[in-house]
């Protein structure tokens, strides 16, 4: 080539650099919003426990949002590049492996933003590797973005995600809209401080490095237990009452042997995560379907088809409990998963953390 299309070509390698930087941290924000489902994919497999497939995913997140900052940034061109071939190159061998045993369903590479089955979101990763490939041979490693280039394309993305949210192409509620623009202020801060001279210092790189990895586990854990607001209390008297045999749950046998006994709202996103971990965890370790019951509000007990249109939900043993008495056991809170002996309450979850090991040992002692 003559310098004339050298220089044409690396431009175009550039420019195509800031895109896919732009791209994963679109990919990153999105796997953020919906980042139980994307745990649960993980755990779905049952290679990992629940929390080191939670752990997997915010770091798959953080990961992500890190190369996509670092790509506009243009710092440690070879290294970054390398990098980037190297993560697209494990999430397509990850997919294989998901393609290999029947996976079809979406693998939420993109969150729900995109809902690529395994081998589609093969080939997108394909035509990444190829644009990565192409940055990491021609783009100018020289060039240095100014902040009031970079700051621009990272807002860009965050406002993409949130435009999704509001349309209705991707499910954000105030939590998601709250952290994810926490999220993407701390990154925005650091693509800007980057860019000046100061941070050429080893130092100053690690800290910034660690950033989106310290953001994204206080975030997620921070919007975990969101919902749940402390403790999670239950009205012991009139759950009593509920499941004794004049109750209407009394039909349930709840008070013989060890149950789990999950209270749901129709329309509420943390209450169908939890029905899809508790799925997961019943299925991988084989553990008594009768054991678990389910409880909705009497006048929202029926159509329920798109409280378990997930591949992961499992539909347990169904019961209708006045919405009154739902309103007064639970306080308010759902979900709120009640495990009984005998009737007797030994722990309670809500949304933010449930403890696969103590559910398992409950069980099956």
């Amino acid at each position: 080539m003559t310098p004339k299309q050298q220089r044409a070509v690396s431009i175009i390698a550039t420019v195509l650099k800031c895109l896919l930087g732009v791209f994963f941290i679109v990919s990153a924000l999105s796997k953020f919003v919906s980042i139980d489902n994307f745990n649960i994919y993980i755990f779905s497999f049952g290679i990992l426990s629940f929390r080191l497939a939670v752990i997997i995913g915010w770091l798959a997140v953080s990961t992500e949002l890190l190369l996509g900052v670092a790509l506009l940034l243009n710092r440690h061109h070879r290294l970054v590049s390398l990098l980037c071939i190297l993560m697209l190159i494990a999430f397509s061998l990850f997919l294989v492996y998901a393609w290999f045993v029947g996976r079809t369903d979406s693998c939420h590479c993109m969150g729900d933003l995109l809902p690529f089955d395994p081998l589609r979101s093969v080939m997108k990763n394909a035509v990444l590797l190829l644009f990565a490939l192409f940055i990491w041979r021609y783009a100018d490693a020289e060039w240095r973005p100014r902040w009031w280039l970079v700051l621009p394309l990272v807002i860009l993305a965050q406002a993409f995600i949130v435009i999704c949210g509001f349309r209705g192409v991707i499910r954000m509620n105030f939590f998601d809209l709250q952290y994810s623009s926490t999220l993407m202020a701390l990154m925005a801060a650091v693509a800007v401080l980057a860019t000046f001279k100061f941070s050429k210092r080893l130092w100053v790189e690690i800290l910034m490095c660690l950033v989106p990895y310290v953001s994204v586990f206080i975030l997620c854990t921070a919007a975990c237990l969101a919902p749940v607001r402390g403790t999670i209390p239950v009205n012991g008297e009139l759950l009593d009452s509920t499941i004794s045999a004049e109750g209407p749950l009394g039909y349930r046998n709840l008070t013989e042997g060890h149950k789990v006994l999950c209270f749901y709202s129709k329309g509420c996103q943390y209450c169908k995560r939890t029905s899809e971990t508790l799925s997961m965890i019943q299925k991988r370790h084989d553990l008594p379907s009768e054991a678990f019951v389910t409880a909705f509000p009497t006048d929202t007990v029926h159509g329920l088809e798109r409280f378990y249109d997930s591949p992961y939900a499992e539909r347990f043993s169904i019961s209708a409990v006045p919405a009154d008495d739902f309103l007064r056991i639970t306080y308010g809170n759902a979900p709120l998963v009640v495990l009984l002996d005998d009737g007797v309450v030994v722990d309670t979850y809500g949304s933010g953390y449930i403890s696969e090991s103590k559910i398992v040992d409950f069980l099956t002692r």
